[in-house]
């Protein structure tokens, strides 16, 4: 005969254990959490990007395909663009640090080389010296004297319009610098074909004085050549907080390393001059690896600004 079976009673569920003071629910110390946290971030800051040590965010040295992208800067890649199709003249101002120059750059980099010869004189604003350097580039012999520079090339542009060269682009920077005679002589060497037509683009990167210069009667008929002015400004409040954090995003950062009010800061101080935005945070992506800390705030900020002197 068999045996008749037994239902087999549930297994009791075992009763809760009192949640241990300093531990969260899976039962894991809360000091043991926050260590592993701060390290996690802590990694993040440090090595995400090969080592902040070596790779700045906010060096001077930027791929033009990370260039931060503004209404400003959009407006004057416009006006340089519409310039290089008119072979004309154009003044672009402003303080420095603003990005004149790279915002030029960002325009004549993406042109076809067998199309434009793109010159760019900025180190040396002397007259004489300006001149030489511009027929060496183009490949033309060098002349002692002034006018003899000015007469070849005018004649060599003047030949470069008539037989379907490149169209010769001249950039030069710094031209708040240069003395009235050079300004008038650039002036010269745009005519071409009796006045119907410029034999190359001038794009001038000047400060903001080079205006009130042009304001002079002597100046009158360089500033009627002159097409195209603009000038450019410092980055709105919006536009700083996106810069710092679009600069850390392609760095491989987290873009919320720096508080609201850190960035805040920032703007106040650097009035939006992306130069100055980036020597200050060069400085604080420094201080915030010396001090292992996890976030930039408003103090740290205002400490870097008060014992730098940047």
């Amino acid at each position: 005969m068999k045996k008749t079976e037994q239902p087999q009673a549930p297994k009791a569920i075992p009763a809760a254990q009192p949640k241990v003071e300093g531990e969260n629910e899976l039962g894991i110390p809360q000091a043991l959490m926050k260590e592993a946290t701060q390290e996690a971030i802590q990694l993040k800051l440090q090595k995400a990007p090969a080592s902040l040590a070596v790779t700045d965010p906010f060096s001077k040295r930027v791929d033009l395909n990370d260039v931060f992208k503004h209404q400003q800067v959009n407006e004057l890649q416009g006006i340089i663009r519409a310039a290089i199709a008119q072979c004309s003249m154009v003044l672009v101002s402003g303080p420095p640090g603003v990005g004149k120059t790279t915002g030029v750059r960002c325009v004549t980099d993406e042109l076809q080389p067998n199309k434009f010869n793109v010159v760019y004189l900025g180190q040396d604003q002397h007259g004489v010296n300006l001149l030489s350097r511009f027929s060496e580039v183009l490949g033309l012999p060098t002349k002692r004297f002034r006018q003899h520079l000015v007469l070849q090339l005018g004649q060599w542009l003047s030949g470069n319009v008539a037989d379907g060269g490149k169209s010769v682009i001249l950039i030069v920077d710094e031209a708040h610098l240069l003395d009235d005679q050079t300004l008038e002589e650039l002036r010269l060497l745009s005519n071409a074909d009796f006045d119907r037509q410029s034999s190359f683009t001038l794009i001038m990167i000047a400060q903001p004085w080079l205006r009130a210069r042009l304001k002079s009667p002597f100046f009158e008929p360089l500033s009627q050549r002159i097409r195209y002015r603009y000038s450019l400004e410092g980055l709105s409040k919006e536009d700083t907080f996106n810069y710092v954090r679009g600069r850390l995003l392609t760095a491989g950062l987290s873009p919320t390393v720096f508080s609201d009010e850190a960035l805040q800061q920032i703007f106040a101080y650097s009035e939006g001059i992306p130069r100055k935005v980036n020597n200050l945070c060069s400085h604080l992506m420094l201080k915030v690896q010396s001090l292992d800390l996890l976030e930039i705030n408003a103090g740290l900020v205002k400490q870097v600004i008060d014992s730098q002197d940047i």
